[in-house]
């Protein structure tokens, strides 16, 4: 990996995946702007993805060609924090069920608020509950999702 950089490959993979789903969805047909048929929109979000794609490529070989090398991904990773995410989404699936959208979404919020990137109080209270009103009020109020119920009905 010594010849190439991190943006170089990520973008190369990126690339290929961007390649894929576009060549993969004519297959389905594309139709037309008035008319699509279902390869439509998975053609335009792979040609989307293959064009920032080889943007993003670009710009790393030039970065390399300036000195930017290869550098561990693995370096300066913060494992108690990953695990940490782990373990409150993990929460998340087991308590919503129990406790209901609402309540589970506040309690979670305020924990990678305040646990994860510590904030302070008011920020973590006022943020976990303004976040999941308003996700509240998008699915499960405009556009009607059944959200999990709590004890208390919401």
């Amino acid at each position: 990996m010594g010849h190439f950089n991190n943006d170089q490959v990520s973008g190369a993979i990126w690339l290929v995946i961007g390649l894929t789903i576009t060549v993969a969805s004519i297959g389905y047909g594309l139709g037309t702007l008035d008319s699509p048929e279902t390869g439509f929109m998975p053609f335009w979000a792979g040609l989307t993805i293959t064009f920032f794609s080889f943007i993003g490529l670009i710009q790393a070989t030039i970065k390399q060609r300036k000195g930017v090398a290869w550098k561990s991904i693995l370096r300066g990773v913060y494992w108690e924090k990953s695990f940490l995410v782990l373990g409150a989404l993990l929460a998340y699936i087991v308590l919503l069920p129990i406790l209901g959208f609402l309540i589970c979404t506040i309690l979670f919020l305020g924990f990678l608020f305040r646990g994860v990137k510590p904030m302070g109080w008011g920020t973590v209270i006022g943020g976990s509950i303004l976040l999941a009103l308003g996700t509240y009020g998008i699915f499960e109020v405009w556009l009607q999702a059944q959200l999990p119920k709590g004890p208390w009905g919401f």
